[in-house]
């Protein structure tokens, strides 16, 4: 009898301590951010700042203000926003399969030549001199994207496309994944990308940000 009470306590308690162990050990391990820089060179935190700190609502077209807590580009701001989420994300969950993540890559290439086609309307592409694409832009004729070229350094173009050679510039890529999940409970993805030309002197030459992606269950 007392052995049977003993297991029946026991199995009490280990139901009771269960929640508690699946948060310390499993959940709090789903919770997470991964804040990474692939920056090399003397000029590095130069780079960093430059990118982070613009004011992309200055210097955008076809920018959409999102009606929702996110933003249509990245800024240190914005990143800063999302971890603070992410650190105060301590409370007790009950969700077996609940997760809370932010993953945030900045990715910057010296290149001695790039080639930017473009006109005075968008962007078309932008290669590598081994005529690789840098990144994938479609329907560029809707402009389904927020751009920017800077006109005071890139010659105007009145007609179809001009591809002219950028030399010595600094490719910017960035990268940001945001979400949560509560199993079949709830769901949320946000997605954005952006890519980002600098001069030598770091000055801005192209911006392109595609449209950010959100999903909500």
């Amino acid at each position: 009898m007392k052995t049977r009470l003993f297991l029946i306590s026991l199995l009490v308690l280990g139901l009771a301590l269960f929640p508690v162990i699946l948060n310390l050990t499993v959940i709090k391990s789903r919770i997470y951010y991964l804040i990474d820089y692939d920056v090399l060179g003397s000029n590095r935190e130069e780079i960093i700042t430059k990118v982070e700190t613009l004011n992309y609502t200055l210097y955008l077209n076809d920018y959409i203000e999102r009606d929702d807590e996110f933003q249509s580009f990245i800024d240190a701001d914005f990143v800063r926003y999302l971890k603070g989420r992410i650190e105060n994300d301590t409370k007790f969950h009950w969700e077996m399969f609940y997760a809370h993540y932010l993953r945030y890559f900045f990715i910057a290439e010296n290149h001695s030549e790039l080639y930017l086609t473009y006109n005075n309307d968008t962007i078309f592409s932008v290669k590598d001199q081994n005529n690789y694409s840098l990144f994938l832009l479609e329907n560029y004729y809707w402009n389904d994207f927020a751009w920017y070229l800077n006109f005071t350094e890139l010659p105007y173009v009145y007609g179809n496309m001009f591809t002219i050679l950028l030399s010595n510039v600094i490719f910017i890529e960035i990268h940001l994944d945001y979400g949560y999940h509560c199993g079949s409970l709830c769901a949320l993805n946000y997605s954005i990308e952006q890519y980002i030309v600098l001069s030598i002197n770091l000055d801005v030459l192209m911006i392109f940000i595609p449209r950010s992606y959100v999903s909500v269950a």
